[in-house]
Formats: structure tokens, C-alpha cells, sequence
């Protein structure tokens, strides 16, 4: 069998490429692209968020966490019913004294409120899933046109 000699050249110039992009993926860029991502959706999540008091929609907020090369975008709110609001609930009966305010402010009683609740639940109100269903092409984009800077 005959032995075939091949000779590559410019491997070391790919491999120095490969490496810039690969520190890039990972860099400062990187944060600053996700950081985008996430001011994004913030805004998205704060005009679709239900609006009583304003507290759940004021509360939002985003930020961008790192590990090692990997960045992490999160957006929610630490308000305490934030989670039923989001993906609505099964019907149940909720503690009247827990919806006192909100009636007395809508010009209800509490007691009716949380028997219709009872009966129906609540309804999700998807705002913060919702906000990233509505970015995500921008978001794609984003990150394309990120990787295309440190491909070229």
C-alpha cells in the first residue's frame, strides 16, 4: 500500500483563530452581549407585568452572572407572589385577611374575592416567560452578531 504525504499549511494561524474566538466566547464581550439580552426582557417583563401598586413591576430586574467562561443572564423579582402571578393557580381558597387590602382598594370584599378565587384560580399572566418569547429573535440576533465580530 503507498503512503500518501499531505502538508497543511496556515494550521497554526486556524488554531490561533480558534483560540481568539474561543477567549472571546467567554470575554467581556460576551458579558456585555448578555447584559443587553437581559436589559431586553427586563423592559419587556416591566410593560407586561399586571400593574395594582406598581411594587411587582418596579421590582423586576435583571443581571448577568459568570462562571469560569460561561455567563448566565436571570431576570425575575423577589416580591412574594411574583410565581402566582406568573403561572396564575389552581383554584383553592386563599386567606381572606391575605386579600383585605386589595379588596378594600378595589372596592370589594375580601370574601367574595377569595371564593371566586376558590372557584376559578387565578389566571397566568406569563409576563416575565412572555417578555423572553417576545425577545427571543432579538436576543438571537444579538449573540449572532457578537460571534460574527469574533469570527471575522
Amino acid at each position: 500500500m503507498a503512503k500518501s504525504t499531505y502538508t497543511v499549511r496556515g494550521l497554526d494561524v486556524t488554531i490561533k483563530n480558534l483560540n481568539k474566538v474561543k477567549d472571546g466566547v467567554g470575554g467581556a464581550g460576551m458579558k456585555t452581549t448578555m447584559r443587553a439580552a437581559t436589559l431586553m426582557v427586563t423592559r419587556s417583563a416591566r410593560k407586561k407585568a399586571p400593574v395594582d401598586t406598581g411594587v411587582l413591576r418596579n421590582s423586576i430586574s435583571g443581571e448577568v452572572r459568570s462562571f469560569g467562561d460561561t455567563s448566565e443572564g436571570i431576570v425575575g423579582t423577589p416580591v412574594k407572589y411574583a410565581p402566582f402571578m406568573e403561572l396564575g393557580t389552581a383554584p383553592h381558597f386563599p386567606p381572606v385577611s391575605a386579600l383585605r387590602v386589595w379588596a378594600r382598594r378595589h372596592g370589594m370584599n375580601a370574601f367574595v374575592v377569595a371564593r371566586a378565587i376558590s372557584r376559578r384560580g387565578l389566571k397566568a399572566r406569563r409576563f416575565l416567560s412572555g417578555a423572553f418569547d417576545e425577545n427571543k429573535a432579538r436576543i438571537a440576533a444579538l449573540f449572532d452578531e457578537y460571534v460574527k465580530k469574533l469570527v471575522e
